[in-house]
């Protein structure tokens, strides 16, 4: 991958806090949109309660495609991600690095899991830190840049 097109790909993950993540399970498609971070080396974390929908299509052993854009009222504004790879619950030490890149993107979590100021609060930290923390490993990614040209795409797979 050229040193444009990651940082272009770093760019569009470090600027937007929003995926729409889609599974499929028994030919079934669902998509939900989840907040996110990344860390170096293109890793998705996403929180997620284990009984949603693609939380147990993730289960199932399903492999997950998302993709991360803006809105925009001109074509040649289209710029976004489609991202395709495994997804994993992390657990133990995993877990802790990948809370870490998640609470550091989203300073008022962090603050609800440090110093939750209402029982509401205290309520909805406890809830996060049961929830699963997931993580897309990309195994292949399209960058989408109109403002390049009309239907610019540039396409990396990742090694495992």
């Amino acid at each position: 991958m050229s040193g444009d097109e990651q940082v272009a790909i770093r760019q569009m993950l470090e600027a937007h806090n929003t995926l729409t993540l889609a599974t499929c399970t028994d030919g079934k498609p669902w998509a939900a949109s989840l907040f996110f971070a990344s860390d170096a080396d293109l890793n998705l974390y996403f929180v997620s309660d284990y009984r949603t929908r693609h939380a147990r299509d993730l289960a199932a052993g399903s492999d997950a495609v998302v993709t991360v854009d803006a809105d925009c009222g001109r074509w040649t504004d289209v710029k976004g991600l489609q991202i395709e790879g495994p997804v994993d619950v992390l657990e133990g030490a995993a877990r802790l690095r990948g809370l870490e890149h998640y609470l550091r993107k989203f300073a008022d979590v962090r603050a609800l899991f440090e110093m939750p100021k209402s029982q509401d609060e205290e309520t909805i930290a406890q809830r996060l830190k049961e929830a699963n923390l997931y993580c897309l490993k990309p195994r292949w990614i399209r960058l989408i840049d109109n403002s390049r040209w009309f239907g610019y795409k540039f396409e990396v797979e990742l090694p495992d």
